[in-house]
């Protein structure tokens, strides 16, 4: 039902404001909040106006609360609950910026054309989107994580500092980690690990001292013998057991 409504929102709103801004609202629901690029502080979105909204705005949505925003070529996208972004309007190379996602999850629809391709990009905080007329989600997380998923047509993502990139098409995502490049796309129903988890291999209990005690000296330069296979003594400066006390270090290691 509210899908409907928003169709028909887009196809009666009339045109006469969009000389006046970037993005007009056109559907709301629930606390959603706005504040000018100009400064001042955040106000609520009422559901029944023409809103129009301009380079710079923010907006965020609170719990159970969506907005609908329209571009002036027709195409729109609908900004979920919890989220966060600001108004963009302008072109870097042969592609036009109109959002910075900052927090939550955005749907774009984004029209062709007559037929050809339509180039806008998204931008958060870890990754560049590039479109050229496709329908594709937008998640940023808690961490800055940003996951892309791909619904129709094509979309490429761009890691933002080393500029690696991966295109994703129907039925496909990514997923984007701060200063990591995105990886192989994957089915948009594949789990994905959105955290990485170092693995501590410790060492046991360390040698006692003469007084029959654990002791930080002891513990550096045991060299975990604990947990090695001791080489027998002709073994020389390659035993695994050297008195190094680098070799007492724990190992990390990264599913």
């Amino acid at each position: 039902m509210r899908k409907a409504f928003v169709i028909l929102a887009l196809l009666l709103a009339p045109a006469a404001a969009w000389a006046q801004g970037t993005l007009r609202v056109v559907a709301v629901h629930g606390n959603v909040q706005w504040i000018a690029g100009s400064g001042g502080s955040f106000v609520p979105v009422a559901a029944t106006t023409q809103q129009v909204v301009r380079v710079g705005d923010q907006l965020q949505t609170g719990p159970d609360a969506d907005i609908t925003l329209q571009v002036p070529d027709g195409s729109w996208m609908v900004v979920s609950e919890n989220s966060k972004f600001t108004v963009q309007d302008f072109w870097s190379g042969n592609l036009k910026s109109i959002m910075n996602l900052m927090m939550g999850r955005v749907f774009f629809y984004i029209k062709k054309l007559d037929g050809r391709p339509n180039p806008y990009s998204v931008t958060t905080p870890t990754a560049l989107i590039a479109v050229r007329g496709t329908e594709f989600d937008v998640i940023v997380d808690k961490d800055r994580n940003t996951e892309v998923r791909c619904q129709d047509g094509s979309v490429k993502v761009v890691e933002n500092i080393a500029g690696e990139e991966v295109v994703l098409n129907p039925g496909f995502k990514t997923f984007v980690r701060p200063g990591e490049k995105p990886i192989m796309p994957v089915p948009n129903e594949t789990p994905i690990n959105r955290n990485r988890i170092a693995t501590i291999h410790l060492k046991k209990a360390p040698n006692a001292d003469l007084n029959g005690n654990g002791s930080a000296d002891v513990l550096a330069r045991d060299n975990d013998r604990g947990n090695r296979i001791s080489n027998p003594p002709a073994a020389g400066s390659n035993s695994s057991t050297t008195d190094s006390p680098q070799r007492a270090k724990p190992t990390l290691t990264y599913p």
